[in-house]
């Protein structure tokens, strides 16, 4: 920084405040001695031009790469890639609370949901609330809701498929398989995400609009998100006044008390909810069940065993009206270890929160795997490197699913550090797609059988093959680092992920013809 350090003192006589500022940053901050790119030393535009960009965790990825462990990716920001960082961070006593980069979501939607309250009572509160809507019993109860979307997706590729189910049907875009009239909500979700998570970092933008000038296409989807979060939510409150039931997760969260207080959420509470209802129960769906079928697509004899065992397991029955008799949350799927193995194994390679989750020390500091952090400063785990370090998984950028299989439960699979990996819990401290400690994802469980149970599905009905007259879902062979390979499903980081694909090509089951 010596060069920078210079210049910027060369300057200070033209405008001594920006030039003072920029000094204590580079040379005097309790993070000067913390390695990274010198513009994010200076600025949060480092971080915010990533966002818009939709590379962030490939930029952090690459700074890893070259620095390690820790990146300094902010004036106030350092990024830690290691599993011990990754347990001390989510210890649910760690001195920590949500980053200040969070409290943009309370100026779009007037109020705080679970994932953004920084008050450690409040947002217990909130998680109470949620956790007694999603208990194993309200999940199971879900088939009626969940099943008739799978029948819908099963439908439409069968008559995309046509007369003749010896040949394969044109290929279908797996990241929007429902009506057209609603892919624009999952085309808009991303980037009205990334629009809350980009202004959270730089909230003077808030002043006279200028993030609505400056990053327009995002911060039309920001409104895009809360009109349906606002929409639905409304009409659900109404649905719940005329006594309609519906049976799914709204109706348990609206009849949800703390069992600490026995206090509901108010009208305002259930409306900040929807929105992360919506988000959580959206994105991180679809991108766990295509990040899978891309890479079992590009793994045959992975795809090949998975067909085995499922149809194994299931044996045909004679229901004509519904020809698979998989159902949702049955026991006999969730003992299928090969299919939570290849679950983990694509949420690892591809993770649905690709980044950073921010947190913020509290008083007095925090101690971080060995290194001291003052308070304020914000902290988090770079998912996507942790998943890919070659400390922690051996031949971490291949898709490898024999790696979450061990043959007893109390052997570890051969992981580098002693890691113990195990198909279908979903964290430990070096695998983190659901994230962990007091932000871990409450809607884990239903997360897993709702995605097993739409690939088991395709899995058993369905042969299928990559269409490859439509590859915009690989790397590009020539791209940037982190686009170039053409067996990565390429993501989009917009604090949630995007994607485009897989296009995937279907027939019958051979057997059935």
């Amino acid at each position: 920084h010596g060069y920078l350090i210079l210049a910027v003192l060369a300057c200070a006589k033209y405008n001594p405040q920006v030039s003072l500022g920029l000094l204590y940053r580079l040379a005097f901050h309790p993070l000067a001695k913390d390695p990274g790119p010198l513009l994010a030393a200076c600025t949060d535009w480092y971080t915010v031009y990533w966002i818009a960009n939709g590379s962030r965790h490939l930029e952090l990825h690459k700074q890893h790469k070259k620095h390690e462990k820790h990146v300094r990716f902010g004036p106030n920001h350092v990024s830690i890639n290691s599993g011990a960082a990754s347990r001390d961070l989510h210890d649910v006593n760690a001195n920590t609370f949500k980053s200040t980069a969070y409290s943009s979501f309370k100026r779009f939607f007037g109020a705080e949901m679970s994932l953004t309250t920084v008050d450690h009572k409040a947002h217990a509160f909130r998680r109470r609330v949620n956790m007694s809507a999603l208990t194993p019993a309200a999940v199971k109860s879900l088939q009626k809701c969940v099943t008739p979307h799978v029948d819908f997706l099963i439908e439409k590729i069968d008559r995309s498929i046509g007369f003749n189910k010896t040949v394969w049907g044109p290929g279908q875009d797996m990241g929007h398989t429902r009506d057209e009239k609603n892919r624009h909500f999952v085309h808009d979700l991303p980037k009205g995400v990334a629009g809350i998570h980009l202004v959270g970092h730089m909230q003077w933008l808030f002043l006279f609009n200028m993030h609505k000038v400056l990053f327009n296409e995002l911060i039309v989807g920001v409104s895009q998100l809360m009109a349906l979060g606002r929409s639905f939510a409304n009409n659900r409150l109404e649905d719940g006044k005329k006594g309609i039931a519906s049976g799914d997760i709204w109706e348990a969260l609206l009849a949800s008390r703390d069992p600490k207080t026995g206090r509901a959420f108010t009208s305002e509470e259930l409306t900040s909810e929807a929105s992360l209802f919506i988000i959580g129960g959206t994105d991180g769906m679809i991108t766990a069940t295509t990040s899978m079928l891309f890479y079992l697509l590009h793994c045959q004899h992975t795809l090949d065993r998975l067909v085995h065992d499922l149809r194994e397991a299931f044996p045909p029955t004679v229901e004509k009206d519904r020809p698979c008799p998989i159902r949702f949350a049955c026991p006999e799927l969730q003992r299928i270890t090969w299919l939570f193995a290849c679950i983990d194994e694509a949420m690892r390679i591809r993770p649905p929160v690709p980044s950073i989750l921010p947190c913020r020390v509290g008083p007095g500091g925090i101690l971080v795997d060995g290194e001291f952090f003052p308070e304020g400063t914000d902290l988090g785990i770079p998912h996507y490197s942790l998943h890919r370090s070659a400390d922690i998984f051996a031949d971490p950028l291949a898709y490898k699913p024999g790696r979450w299989v061990t043959t007893s439960q109390n052997e570890c699979n051969g992981e580098k550090s002693g890691v113990c990996l195990r198909a279908g819990v979903g964290s430990a401290p070096s695998f983190t797609p659901f994230g962990a400690g007091r932000s871990s994802c409450i809607g884990k469980d239903f997360a897993y059988k709702e995605v097993s149970y739409i690939l088991a599905c395709l899995i058993w009905l369905f042969d299928m093959k990559l269409d490859q007259n439509d590859v915009t879902d690989e790397g590009l062979r020539t791209g940037p680092e982190g686009r170039e390979r053409k067996d990565e499903f390429q993501l989009y980081d917009r604090f949630v992920g995007e994607q485009s694909g897989p296009m995937v090509q279907f027939r019958l089951r051979q057997d059935f013809c």
